[in-house]
Order: C-alpha cells, then sequence, then structure tokens
C-alpha cells in the first residue's frame, strides 16, 4: 500500500481512502485536464484489496465556489438549499436507484441501503455525516403511478454520478460510479461532462414574470365545494377531527417553465424556506417549504409541528392553535416518544412569518436512540396531520374514499441522506 495514503475502515465495513498528495480544487486555477490528471491518479492509487466494490465515490474539496445554480438539464436532477443557512446540495445524473412501494417501503429502502454499504468505497475528502443519496417517496404507499405521475417510482433512494456538497463557502464535489464503469475512460469523461454542465449553468432569472393562466381546475368548483361540506359534516359527526384536502390546478404560461428559473424565483420571494426539485425519469417536482419533516446529525433530531396559516397582518385565534395545531404536535410527540432518549417540545407554539403569511409552528428537539436512521422515523412520522389528517387511519380511509385525484409525489417527500443513515427530509 503508498504509504502517503490512510484506509480506516467504518461500520458495516466500509472503507475510506484519504489522499494527501492532492491540493484543493478551483476552477479559477485548474484546467479540466488537470481535474483529469487528478482523477485518474486517484483511481489508480485505489487499493487492490477493494478492487470488488460495487460503488466507489471520490471526493475533492472546490474552495472559492459560490452558491450552486441549478442548471437546466433533461438528465436525473436533484437540488436541495436552504438559502438564508447557505446550504446547498446538486446532484446530477443516477449511478444506483432502489425502488419501493407498499406500507414497508421504508423499511426495505433501508435494508437495501445498507446492503449497498457493504461494498462501497469512499475516496478522499468524504466523512460518513456527507451527503451521498437523494429520496423521494409519494404521499400514498400503495399509489400506482398514472397520469402525471406515470412512471415516476413511488419510493425511491438515488445515488447521483455527481453531487456538489455546499456549506457556508466551502464547497465539495463527489463522483460515484459502479464497478462495471469506474476502470473504463468514459468514466472519467463523463465526469467531466457532468462537472461541466455544472460550471457552466448560468444564474436564472429571479424576477417575476407575467402571472400564469389557470386553464383548469381538477375536481371541479362544484364538486370540490361538494367535498368540502362533506368533510365538515363528516367531521361534525365526531370520527374525523381533521382531513386536508388537495386538488389540482393547471396553468399556462406565456413561454415554457423551466426549473432553474422556478427555484431561482422562489429563492427570491422564500430565503428562509427549504427548496428543492428533483428530476426523475422525465417529471419534475418543485416546491418551497417552510415545514421540515424531520432531520438528523449526530443522533440530534429537528422536526416542525406546523399548521394553522393566518395572513401575514392576521393574529391566529386559540380554536386555530387548539384544533388545527395542537393535534400535530400531540401526534408527532406521541410518535416520537418511543425512538427518543430525550424529547423537547415547548409548551407554547410560535409564529413563522413568511412572504405574505404565518404559519403557527412548534420546533421540536430530541435525542434519538443509537438504532434509529433518518429513514426509520420518515417511515414513523410521515404522513403528519398536516397533510393527511387526525386520526391518521381514520383520516387515510377517509380520503381513499373520497378523493379522486392522484397525490403522487406531492404531500409525499423528497430529501437526502449520508452513509450513516443521516440527513433532511422536507
Amino acid at each position: 500500500m503508498p504509504n502517503n495514503q490512510c484506509i480506516r475502515w467504518a461500520r458495516r465495513y466500509r472503507s475510506f481512502v484519504q489522499p494527501t498528495e492532492f491540493p484543493p480544487l478551483s476552477m479559477s486555477d485548474i484546467s479540466f485536464q488537470q481535474l483529469q490528471k487528478q482523477l485518474r491518479q486517484l483511481l489508480n492509487s485505489l487499493p487492490i484489496e477493494d478492487a470488488d466494490a460495487r460503488l466507489t465515490s471520490i471526493t475533492l474539496e472546490l474552495p472559492g465556489q459560490s452558491f450552486p445554480v441549478m442548471p437546466d438539464t433533461e438528465s436525473s436532477c436533484f437540488y436541495w438549499a436552504r438559502p438564508q443557512e447557505q446550504r446547498c446540495l446538486l446532484g446530477l445524473g443516477e449511478v444506483t436507484r432502489l425502488e419501493q412501494k407498499g406500507g414497508d417501503r421504508f423499511h426495505h429502502l433501508q435494508q437495501q441501503f445498507d446492503q449497498l454499504q457493504h461494498h462501497w468505497r469512499y475516496v478522499g475528502e468524504h466523512h460518513p455525516e456527507d451527503p451521498l443519496a437523494f429520496f423521494c417517496y409519494a404521499f400514498d404507499p400503495d399509489e400506482e403511478a398514472t397520469g402525471w405521475w406515470c412512471g415516476v417510482p413511488n419510493s425511491c433512494v438515488i445515488v447521483p454520478q455527481l453531487l456538489l456538497d455546499y456549506s457556508c463557502g466551502h464547497c465539495f464535489i463527489t463522483f460515484t460510479a459502479d464497478a462495471a464503469s469506474l476502470y473504463r475512460e468514459s468514466f472519467i469523461d463523463q465526469c467531466m461532462q457532468a462537472f461541466g454542465e455544472l460550471m457552466n449553468a448560468a444564474p436564472a432569472d429571479s424576477r417575476a414574470g407575467k402571472p400564469a393562466e389557470r386553464i383548469g381546475v381538477f375536481p371541479e368548483d362544484h364538486r370540490w365545494i361538494a367535498r368540502v361540506e362533506q368533510a365538515v359534516a363528516d367531521i361534525r359527526q365526531g370520527d374525523l377531527n381533521k382531513v386536508v384536502l388537495s386538488r389540482r390546478i393547471r396553468i399556462e404560461g406565456e413561454s415554457d417553465f423551466h426549473a432553474p428559473q422556478l427555484i431561482a424565483r422562489l429563492m427570491r420571494r422564500y430565503p428562509s424556506c427549504t427548496l428543492f426539485a428533483a428530476r426523475v425519469d422525465g417529471v419534475m417536482l418543485v416546491a418551497a417549504t417552510p415545514e421540515r419533516l424531520v432531520s438528523l446529525h449526530q443522533g440530534e433530531l429537528k422536526c416542525d409541528a406546523m399548521a394553522g396559516t393566518v395572513a401575514a397582518d392576521e393574529v391566529p385565534d386559540d380554536r386555530m392553535v387548539q384544533y388545527e395545531h395542537l393535534p400535530v404536535v400531540h401526534t408527532i410527540e406521541r410518535i416520537l416518544e418511543p425512538l427518543c432518549e430525550q424529547l423537547e417540545i415547548p409548551g407554547q407554539p410560535q409564529l413563522l412569518k413568511l412572504h405574505g403569511l404565518q404559519h403557527i409552528w412548534t420546533p421540536i428537539h430530541a435525542r434519538v436512540k443509537s438504532d434509529i436512521t433518518l429513514l426509520k422515523l420518515v417511515a414513523a412520522l410521515h404522513p403528519t396531520p398536516a397533510v393527511s389528517g387526525a386520526p391518521d387511519h381514520v383520516a387515510r380511509q377517509w380520503l381513499m374514499q373520497n378523493d379522486d385525484h392522484q397525490r403522487g409525489w406531492y404531500c409525499g417527500g423528497f430529501g437526502w441522506m449520508s452513509s450513516e443513515g443521516e440527513g433532511h427530509a422536507s
């Protein structure tokens, strides 16, 4: 083994290779040819005993980079950002995809991801808590993807070919390949092509354009009103405390919609929110949400109980807090108690102020038990009463019987996770 390398083994027998001879990269003082050379040197320096690794991730530092811009691409693409915290992740391409559906989908995805770790090698500046994969999931675990969501997996974990990790001015880039393509000359070419696409992405126009025109809605207004009236009547009967309805609106603009432009405009309007975009199998989901379903870092959990919304100049009344917000807090508390060693929930909610509106918000903090992963928490928490209703089983049954449009990933979730099974879900 070359003496300029240090190999250490983490739990689950994962290998890490830390080079010491390569300085950090910056496109201001390094050419694509030099980057190609360093990638090739790293590949040639891999220890023989790890030659059977199914996946290899190579991480290099890129100092001096600005906040990443989402490229306009037809390939699989993943973008996650919290602008106010100067945090952003950007993934391009796919190396591995894990798919599941059904009531145990998150459990099976966790099993598959754990199995993948046995044969996953990390080279360079990687740390166990660093992001490595993105995941998306539908609202309904048993929903068949049809219509707008045709062909899109119900739930999936995707390892991108390229992942850019930006945090407060510090930037790292990770290239990942499977064993079949790692030592092919085309692997480095593909890395450089993806990197060039990323570096050449131009900032999108964040200025507001002309309003889009509403050209269709489903269900139609009269059916929608009847559904709301039915929900109110069923709540008054007592079995159902809350149910969250939704409908699809179709709009048309004067030009094509582009995800980078949507993200740029959302970032300008909602800098304190989590912004994300996911393009998978030709379908693009773009969103800005103030609500964090759950995040997990070094055993520390954060969760947002958020329900009840008023205009920016209004004050929520006690009934909204009691009947809309507190059921969400109590449900999350009941779910998290058996999963945590410590659980901290404020006695009074706060107001989270956004552009034009305010949400009633209770921030929750906890210390989880040692065997708890992010996907286990997602499985336990989703769906919260904020997107489904309460009691959960009654609300879901009501939606199955009365909500006749497919939600797909809407009211589902998107997030990222590390090799340690920690990360963030919204």
